[in-house]
């Protein structure tokens, strides 16, 4: 082969290389936000005056490379993927004042790269929502995106698994 092939085809795969890894860079910018859930939370340690019981806390981090703006934290109740998919929730629910006690308030949040954004849903005892149901959606509205960031809040497991014993 004549070395202008050779050459021919050493630039076209740096050039597909070249291309490929802007576009995967393309893919991997912005904000990209997780969400992990404590579903039945206990704050200690602050004093009596600040220490709670049956919280739901969702703790959500930036791992993207842009910064964002938390709007609104939200509940949602849906009973079929159907309606997760539509977005179609049966019941939806704001949570004006997310923070824990003792905290300033943090609705609107900036969440810059690498940081963490923490709310908290309390129970309430004149609501009668089952939230460990199995149909419950906690999450969060950010200025980048239309759509919130959801995640389920898991069934309560009330007994054992076959064939295990409690700890007596």
């Amino acid at each position: 082969m004549k070395p202008e092939i050779w050459v021919a085809i050493y630039a076209a795969v740096v050039g597909t290389s070249a291309f490929f890894l802007n576009l995967k860079m393309w893919f991997d910018s912005g904000v990209k936000l997780n969400l992990s859930l404590i579903p039945e939370g206990v704050t200690i340690g602050a004093g009596p005056e600040f220490d709670e019981r049956d919280l739901v806390l969702l703790t959500v981090t930036n791992r993207g490379d842009a910064a964002t703006v938390i709007t609104n934290m939200i509940l949602f109740e849906m009973r079929s993927p159907w309606q997760r998919w539509r977005m179609r929730p049966t019941t939806s629910y704001v949570i004006p004042h997310p923070q824990l006690k003792g905290y300033q308030q943090n609705v609107p949040s900036d969440l810059e790269p690498s940081k963490r954004w923490t709310g908290a849903i309390r129970k309430r005892d004149d609501l009668s929502i089952d939230l460990h149901d199995g149909h419950h959606y906690t999450g969060v509205y950010a200025s980048h995106r239309d759509r919130p960031y959801l995640i389920r809040i898991p069934k309560k497991i009330t007994k054992l698994p076959k064939g295990t014993k409690a700890i007596s």
